[in-house]
């Protein structure tokens, strides 16, 4: 949270759920990461950049059908 600048901030105002864009986008993040040579600077300076902009696009995009959307988004991701 240190790290955050003041836009990032504004997804500490909205009450996490069980899936977003970023679970689904970085499924694979532990892969991502143990491919890395320095994973904690991975995750800082290209993963959670980039799953802040997911849940900033989330926040700025809510509606009740983005929610059923990323449920099947997520939904498709574990099956496939």
């Amino acid at each position: 949270v240190d790290l955050y600048n003041l836009e990032q901030q504004q997804v500490l105002l909205v009450k996490p759920g069980i899936t977003d864009y970023a679970s689904i986008e970085y499924f694979n993040e532990n892969e991502l990461l143990g491919k890395s040579e320095n994973p904690e600077k991975t995750y800082i300076d290209e993963i959670m950049p980039a799953k802040l902009k997911l849940n900033l696009k989330y926040i700025n995009e809510y509606t009740t059908f983005t929610d059923i959307k990323i449920i099947f988004k997520t939904l498709l991701k574990i099956i496939s």
